[in-house]
């Protein structure tokens, strides 16, 4: 059992990860790469390759590894397997799970997806060591890669500053291959004798990652900063989309919404109960804006974007144009005058 190994999980960088602990230095190793085979006879020929590798021991030579990778066609996958693929698949795990290897043998098997009630990995359960990155919730996989990038940063001898591994992540996404290479970009970046990273660097040389929706919040933090060209830059974004007003309007509204009764509470003192739940590095971004905007400003911010949100859902006219007007005149309302 445990010479025979199953990793499984859609984040190929934490999957090959694995594997090369496994792998070590090389030597011995065959490699059959399952991630062209887009048909049966491509995924048969694949089996049947994986097959005679882990049937031929390792004889004279000190190791043999064979690693199995990127097999996208296991049950689970989504697309069900030709009935003959699924047939030899399942075939080849009772062999794998009857037949022990030698003691200088392994047989890796990876991939991103595998039904666990299936024939094929329970017959496999009580024969493998059996590795599972299991598919997370967004917030999950926000949470955990933030965590991660901490950790890859560390290795690159780089830290974050306060708020700067969520910003990050944010920006990059949750897959791990893609937050080294912009680490390794932000290393070159910042050159020597500097290692942290900070919300500044990364809006300068981060780039967003594939998948990654523009980040709306990039909007609402500069309306927040009161940073007028900020809040325009960030919103071009979004111009292109279909329903730009509607969108942009609905996510400011609630943003001065939650300021006006965060700022209700501090004139309260009760700000800090008010507080009570929210992220904390969102807790402390609000905080910071709260002391650019007075009350009043505020709830006549909320007003504006509210009744401009009306006028973009009943209008049969566009009024994307009249966005940008917006943000013109609630950061430059009473400009000069004391916060309170």
């Amino acid at each position: 059992m445990g010479n025979l190994h199953v990793i499984i999980g859609e984040d190929d960088f934490l999957v090959d990860s694995t594997a090369k602990k496994i792998v070590g230095d090389g030597i011995g190793l065959e490699i059959v790469d399952s991630a062209n085979s887009s048909n049966a006879d491509s995924q048969l020929a694949d089996l049947r390759e994986a097959d005679a590798s882990f049937s031929t021991p390792p004889f004279l030579d000190p190791r043999k590894v064979t690693w199995w990778k990127n097999v996208h066609f296991l049950p689970g996958a989504g697309k069900a397997p030709a009935a003959d693929v699924k047939a030899a698949l399942e075939k080849f795990a009772a062999k794998l799970a009857s037949s022990p290897l030698a003691e200088n043998q392994h047989f890796i098997l990876s991939a991103p997806h595998l039904l666990r009630t299936s024939v094929f990995a329970k017959t496999l359960a009580t024969a493998a060591q059996v590795v599972s990155f299991a598919a997370e919730k967004p917030w999950e996989a926000v949470r955990n890669a933030t965590v991660r990038v901490i950790d890859l940063a560390a290795d690159a001898g780089l830290s974050f500053a306060g708020g700067a591994a969520e910003l990050f992540v944010s920006r990059v996404g949750t897959d791990s291959r893609s937050l080294i290479c912009e680490l390794g970009k932000m290393r070159d970046y910042l050159g020597p004798g500097e290692g942290t990273i900070t919300a500044a660097a990364i809006d300068e040389v981060t780039s967003q990652g594939v998948g990654v929706e523009p980040e709306v919040w990039a909007i609402t933090d500069a309306l927040g900063e009161r940073n007028l060209e900020k809040a325009m830059s960030a919103m071009r974004r979004f111009e292109r989309e279909n329903g730009f007003a509607i969108l942009i309007t609905t996510v400011v509204e609630r943003f001065f919404r939650q300021l006006v009764e965060l700022k209700s509470a501090e004139a309260s003192q009760g700000l800090q109960a008010a507080m009570q739940g929210m992220n904390a590095y969102a807790a402390r971004k609000n905080s910071a804006f709260l002391r650019n905007w007075t009350l009043n400003e505020l709830r006549i911010a909320r007003w504006r974007f509210l009744t401009l949100r009306e006028r973009a859902v009943s209008s049969s006219g566009s009024v994307d144009a009249l966005v940008g007007v917006e943000m013109i005149r609630v950061c430059g309302m009473n400009r000069g005058r004391g916060r309170r």
